[in-house]
């Protein structure tokens, strides 16, 4: 019997020791690859990655693993520039500029043709419509990666211009925070002290056989990666890759300097960094959080990462609610998760006012002490875990919606970070892991953790003005209201259900426009489209909007106008408070926002196709219920006055309130609101405001993008929308602002480092946009700004960015044109004849060729257009509003293809010509 005692003990032992075994956290599991990706590898190392896509258009991108990190002292900033000089010539394509080789098939820089450079790698990205020009864009791209680039020494004195222009771009010379943080974390390790752009002397100094070493030394086969997605087949694609990447056989032998992988940024310390922004910025105070490597290639490691994610939006939400609640001192909350070199770094950041520091830091404080030892409540954790299901429900509408360059850019980051390039189904089966384990206690845990770490990093964010010392002194304190237990809040266990419409309506008129698209009058007047897309998968984009905006309101109501927005986000709905509601939209899968613009103002709306019912619920109690917080009013209040005063003080906004003076009179909506403005504004006034433009009938239409069927849609309609009670008005007809000059200057000399801004604005008065308005006036802009671009730019080095910019809002006749360039002092009179150049010749008419090229470039934008909902929604809204025929949405190709180049330049003496009026606008440095 002993001996059965003994066994059994045993038994029971073993038994244990198995199913403690069993509850053993399983080893991590390498994540599976997207096998639908083909990867390919030449004799020479180069490696390629194809992903076919039937009837998409072709991208593609050349990823280099040479970066900032690979230069010398003397080579700062050479591995940019060479990025520069990619576009400036090659043995396939001479001295062209290769804009000018694909500007003919519909490629428009910045957005198809472009590059970038980092600390580590080089990329390069050309997006065609279709595969024609592929040919020319192997050849472009082989170019670079095989030695071939000329760089030619004349081209490379004239862009220094436009890289030293990018470093004035870029704040260089008046950094702000976040740069001088990033440079901060980059300390002790070996990206310490490399900025991407160089200094200025290296670049002034660089020369041709200085470049072409770095080129030679780089440049090879084995650090180079070529990814092409779209309409591609392997078969013929291959051989062509081989025949293009195989120049330089040779290269496979070389030695290749390489650094560990694991070789990064250093681990945060507790050290506090106090940081000094740039004109302009706010006081503020950061918690930097370490957290995962970005290598991802395992699915523990992937769990982490989405762990870490879920922890920064609890911080989030949590920071956000709670400054509404107690009407905190804050201005702004945030917190997310930033990738710096190799490590995420998590950055939870408030705003406040400079004589608010020490009330700000301990709201800071307690609140991230709360949550660190107390944790989120049920409610918050029903919400976040349903944003990640929400997730899960639009992979399919988000995997349907890529195209070609999505794709290729996924993977280009992939290869960047070090990660595995995961399938749809991989993650989606990733995430329903993680929800059903995610949990309270599980959430909690990892808060306390992150939080309670002890490296882990305040910064404090000092104003340009503030008294760094007496800013210091606070510190002590903040430490010890951190390090005290956090108080446990009092949080409701769930939520409410948002009311239904007291009372629906009905339908008076029902029009088939053609197959997809549909229209409804309703009893309340209000007009209803539906362009039925099956891109919309299980999303829907909706616009509710009306003609008026600011031209609407009596001048008395312009500055309330400024404050409506923000009001009306605090003030909460239907029983719900702020905090409440913002978490009911994100558990409905639900974004909302009002638009106000001059001429037109309503809602936005976001929904998943199911969540359909819920947001149309509450679109009705916002147009009927929605009242002005008095309470959150004022905190609103206070804290857009402080950051508009303290926006004024800043060089820009000095500036820009000085031409608005200048500009228009004193009544106009278009004048600069000032801080004092707004704090003469009462709450009734926003109330007016709201009133004024919500409840008045003029010509509400609600146009709808989605996939869905017309017997569903009416009853919504009938249920939701049909129901909602105006008061009729008068439409808007008088839409100008009345500038009060015909010629004018004017010259703020107050920017604090060697710049200036520089800009040409011209003023005209005409007919609002017809249909055919909305496409030359497209084409105008594009024709000018690439000459602006291509002048000042390419031909002179004068400014990294020169830009025009158009605005001409729908139901005016008022349009303004400006020239905007950023430059050095002492290059202002040649951009002033630069920009007088473009002018006159602009005046004398646009060519053929340049019209042809414009035109396919906004064919293959409309193209792309056509596909998305987003855009039909919102280019539907725009035309059904303001008279414009909604035909030109559906089937643009009926006017692109009746469209001449008389009509465009026809247009651009009324926009530009010498009948307009004309101001010249300078900011420049402080004298002595």
């Amino acid at each position: 019997m002993e001996v059965k005692r003994l066994v059994r003990v045993w038994g029971i032992i073993f038994a244990t020791l198995l199913l403690v075994a069993c509850q053993h956290v399983p080893e991590p599991q390498s994540l599976q690859a997207d096998s639908q990706w083909l990867q390919g590898k030449l004799k020479n190392g180069m490696q390629y990655h194809l992903l076919p896509i039937s009837g998409e258009p072709v991208s593609l991108r050349l990823l280099v693993h040479a970066g900032a990190v690979d230069e010398t002292a003397e080579q700062a900033g050479y591995a940019h520039f060479l990025e520069h000089m990619a576009f400036l010539g090659s043995s396939g394509f001479g001295a062209k500029h290769v804009e000018s080789l694909f500007v003919d098939a519909g490629v428009s820089f910045g957005n198809d043709l472009n590059a970038f450079t980092t600390h580590d790698v080089t990329t390069y990205q050309i997006d065609l419509p279709n595969n024609e020009r592929l040919e020319s864009a192997m050849t472009w791209l082989s170019d670079i990666a095989t030695g071939k680039l000329t760089l030619d020494p004349s081209l490379i004195e004239n862009e220094k211009g436009a890289v030293l222009g990018e470093f004035r771009f870029a704040q260089r010379g008046d950094k702000p925070a976040d740069l001088k943080v990033f440079e901060a974390l980059l300390q002790g390790s070996r990206y310490e002290g490399r900025d991407v752009l160089g200094t200025t002397g290296s670049i002034n100094s660089l020369n041709r056989d200085g470049l072409l070493s770095f080129y030679h030394a780089h440049y090879l086969p084995q650090n180079t990666e070529l990814i092409i997605t779209g309409d591609i087949d392997r078969k013929q694609l291959e051989p062509m890759i081989a025949q293009h990447f195989s120049a330089s056989e040779e290269a496979v032998v070389q030695d290749v300097k390489t650094e560990s992988e694991d070789e990064g940024i250093e681990d945060l310390t507790s050290e506090p960094l106090f940081i000094s922004g740039s004109a302009g910025q706010q006081a503020g105070i950061a918690l930097l959080v370490e957290l995962s490597d970005k290598q991802v290639r395992t699915d523990a490691e992937y769990q982490t990462l989405l762990l870490e994610d879920t922890v920064i939006q609890a911080i989030a939400l949590r920071l956000q609610d709670r400054h509404i609640e107690t009407q905190s001192p804050l201005l702004n909350s945030f917190a997310y998760n930033s990738l710096i070199i190799n490590r995420h770094i998590g950055e939870i950041v408030v705003e406040f006012a400079e004589s608010d520091r020490l009330a700000a830091q301990k709201f800071f404080a307690e609140e991230l002490a709360s949550l660190r030892d107390h944790g989120v409540g049920a409610v918050e954790l029903a919400t976040i875990k349903e944003t990640w299901r929400n997730d899960v429900n639009g992979l399919d509408t988000q995997w349907l919606n890529k195209k070609a360059a999505d794709f290729s850019d996924d993977r280009l980051y992939t290869l960047m970070d070090s990660k595995t390039q995961l399938s749809k189904e991989v993650i989606r089966s990733q995430l329903q892991q993680f929800i059903k384990q995610l949990d309270q206690a599980r959430l909690n845990k990892a808060i306390n953790k992150y939080l309670s770490a002890a490296n882990n990093k305040p910064v404090l964010l000092l104003t340009r003005e503030e008294n760094t010392e007496k800013a210091k002194a606070t510190f002590a304190q903040f430490q010890t209201q951190f390090s005290a237990s956090g108080k446990e809040l009092l949080m409701a266990s769930s939520s409410g259900d948002f009311p239904l419409p007291e009372k629906g309506g009905e339908i008076t008129s029902y029009e088939a426009i053609e197959p997809t698209t549909h229209r409804w009058t309703l009893d309340n007047g209000v007009d209803v489209w539906l362009r039925q897309m099956p891109e919309s998968g299980d999303d829907v984009y909706l616009y509710l909007m009306s003609s008026g905006g600011i031209a609407a309101l009596q001048p008395e109501l312009y500055h309330a106008a400024a404050m409506v927005g923000p009001v009306f986000a605090r003030s909460g709905l239907a029983g719900f408070s702020a905090p409440e509601f913002n978490k009911l939209l994100l558990r409905h899968n639900t974004y909302i926002e009002p638009v106000l613009w001059k001429t037109s103002h309503g809602l936005y709306s976001e929904t998943a196709k199911k969540e359909l019912p819920f947001a149309l619920s509450v679109l009705n109690q916002l147009m009927t219920a929605a009242k002005v917080d008095e309470q959150q009013f004022a905190a609103v209040q206070h804290e857009l006055t402080v950051e508009q005063n303290n926006w004024l003080l800043s060089p820009f906004g000095h500036f820009v309130s000085q031409v608005s003076s200048t500009l228009y009179p004193d009544d106009s909506s278009s004048k600069v609101v000032t801080g004092d403005d707004l704090d003469q504004v009462t709450p009734d006034q926003v109330q007016a405001v709201f009133d004024t433009l919500m409840k008045k009938k003029r010509n509400f239409t609600l146009v709808v993008s989605a996939d869905i069927e017309v017997g569903d849609f009416n009853r919504m309609l009938r249920r939701y929308v049909a129901g909602i009670p105006f008061e009729s008005a008068e439409l808007i007809t008088d839409y100008r602002a009345e500038p009060k000059v015909s010629i004018a200057s004017v010259n703020v000399m107050e920017a604090v480092d060697n710049t200036i801004n520089y800009e040409v604005n011209l003023f005209s008065q005409g007919e609002p946009k017809t249909t055919r308005d909305r496409f030359t006036s497209d084409l105008f802009y594009r024709l000018l700004d690439k000459r602006y671009r291509d002048n000042l730019r390419n031909e002179h080095g004068l400014s990294y960015a020169p830009n025009i910019q158009l605005v001409w809002f729908d139901g005016s006749g008022e349009a303004l044109v400006s020239f905007v360039v950023n430059a050095a002092p002492d290059k202002l009179d040649a951009v002033r004849i630069s920009t007088q150049q473009v002018l006159q010749n602009a005046r004398v008419g646009f060519t053929d060729t340049e019209f042809a090229a414009a035109k396919s470039q906004l064919a293959a934008d409309l193209k792309s257009w056509q596909r998305n909902p987003q855009a039909q929604a919102q280019m539907l809204s725009s035309y059904v509003l303001f008279g414009a025929d909604p035909q030109a949405v559906i089937y643009p190709e009926k006017i692109m293809s009746t469209l001449t180049l008389a009509e465009v330049n026809a247009l651009s003496e009324r926009l530009i010509g010498t009948n307009t009026q004309q101001m010249e606008a300078m900011l420049t440095p402080k004298e002595g």
